[in-house]
């Protein structure tokens, strides 16, 4: 039985960021407080400091952060990079794996998230086979499914196992 329901291009839309946000979600999400700004400037480089702001935005605003940062519109590290006082170019410079997976794991304490236990992936599907007798779109519960996580302040799994959760249920 085949779990995915998603096309290769769906599921790579649905991890990274949409091509377009709107302007209401830019002043939401991708403006830095004064705490997320000095937490952002305790980064020495300034690639550093554009990346570690964007996965603290990105976690805030999908639920995870993308693993490519570079395919991130230009619009959002503009956004971003501006009241830095940084160019938005610098975000090529971002590609030490080992400095993105520590900002990851200390985005994620800042921001409250934490990473999915096998606890909450036993929650998620029970509460998602509740879901699935009201619902037949997995579409629908896939999106419901991630809505909860992020409710939740749990990072969300990668989309072809929650499409898993997802055609289980």
């Amino acid at each position: 039985m085949s779990t995915s329901f998603r096309t290769a291009a769906e599921r790579d839309r649905w991890q990274r960021f949409p091509d377009t946000l709107p302007q209401d979600d830019l002043a939401v999400y991708f403006l830095l407080s004064a705490d997320d700004t000095r937490a952002v400037t305790r980064q020495r480089e300034p690639c550093n400091r554009v990346g570690y702001a964007l996965q603290l935005c990105a976690l805030r605003y999908l639920g995870f952060v993308p693993t490519d940062c570079t395919a991130t519109p230009e619009v959002v590290v503009t956004f971003i990079a501006a009241p830095l006082c940084l160019a938005p170019q610098v975000l090529t410079l971002y590609d030490n794996r080992r400095t993105q997976r520590d900002h990851r794991r200390h985005v994620r304490a800042y921001v409250g998230f934490r990473l999915a236990t096998p606890l909450d992936v036993y929650a998620l599907q029970t509460w998602l086979l509740a879901r699935a007798l009201e619902h037949d779109k997995p579409t629908l519960l896939l999106q419901l499914a991630c809505d909860k996580l992020s409710s939740e302040r749990i990072v969300r799994p990668g989309v072809t196992r929650l499409e898993r959760f997802v055609a289980t249920a």
